[in-house]
């Protein structure tokens, strides 16, 4: 009779361990499940912890480890491989620029030659493509900007009035062919800025290719010196009255107003321009009144 209640005390506690090391594995196989949950929602980036009371468990914890770390190399070379690409597309968009400038200037001069009619209409043809292929040079540098998640300043000082003209220069072919003289108002003297001077020369660039894209018939640009060493940019174009535009919408991504889309605008240059502006400190807000787009900048 002792035997048999040794024995069944053998078995009781051989039941105690059993469900002991069962309720222990139960924990750690939760506490796995939370740090890989954990991991793939970017609340910890620390590897699983493999000191664990059962070999099996810390064996798969280690392949999980291995899988997560090689996870995590091909995401570092993915957004190695974006921020190239990105790199490199503003690069090529700001060095594809300037010849397309100077082609689009010369197909400019050539409309006024006496030409035949054929020749005219080749030289129009051409100066067309060359306008919509810079067109999409700017919008592929517009998608890289909004779509990088770190956008950082370097700034330095520059002259801002000296890039006011030169970006009014660049696209006087644009003007021209809509027959456009810009009105310019500047002060005597020259606005410095210290500021990220790529930055500002785009959030500028995308507001004139806005204001000649959608302007019904002239351009009035302002610029002065704001209070603190600030710069106040204001530019203002009439409006087709037909075109339904929402001004607290402007700067959302892929707004355009005209809904026929005629004018080959993306609604991403204003996007940009926003994005920048709040990237450098700044305001920028538009107004429609009597028929007259007015959008003002302020950059601290």
């Amino acid at each position: 009779m002792s035997g048999i209640k040794l024995l069944l005390i053998l078995v009781i506690a051989v039941l105690i361990v059993v469900l002991l090391k069962y309720v222990q594995i139960k924990r750690q196989i939760r506490n796995l499940s939370k740090q890989m949950t954990d991991l793939t929602t970017g609340k910890s980036e620390k590897m699983l912890n493999i000191s664990l009371v059962d070999k099996d468990i810390e064996q798969l914890a280690a392949v999980l480890n291995q899988y997560n770390e090689k996870q995590r190399q091909s995401i570092a070379s993915t957004l190695r491989h974006e921020m190239y690409l990105k790199e490199s597309i503003v690069n090529i968009s700001h060095d594809l620029r300037t010849p397309l400038t100077v082609i689009l200037g010369h197909l400019q001069l050539l409309k006024k030659e006496n030409l035949s009619a054929g020749q005219k209409q080749r030289i129009e043809t051409i100066f067309n493509k060359a306008e919509r292929m810079k067109e999409l040079i700017q919008t592929f540098y517009d998608l890289s900007v909004i779509d990088a998640k770190e956008v950082t300043p370097v700034r330095e000082d520059f002259n801002l009035t000296n890039l006011l003209i030169n970006l009014i220069t660049e696209n006087a072919p644009a003007l021209e062919a809509k027959g456009i003289s810009p009105v310019i108002g500047l002060p005597d003297y020259s606005v410095y800025l210290h500021s990220d001077y790529g930055m500002v020369e785009r959030i500028f660039q995308n507001l004139i290719i806005n204001a000649i894209r959608y302007s019904s018939g002239s351009i009035k640009i302002d610029l002065k010196q704001g209070k603190e060493k600030s710069a106040i940019f204001i530019i203002e174009n009439p409006i087709d009255s037909k075109v339904e535009i929402e001004p607290n919408r402007l700067f959302e991504r892929f707004y355009t107003g005209d809904k026929s889309r005629h004018n080959s605008g993306t609604g991403v240059g204003l996007a940009v321009v926003k994005l920048l502006t709040d990237k450098l400190g700044g305001n920028v807000f538009a107004k429609i009144e009597n028929d007259t787009l007015t959008i003002s900048l302020e950059i601290k």
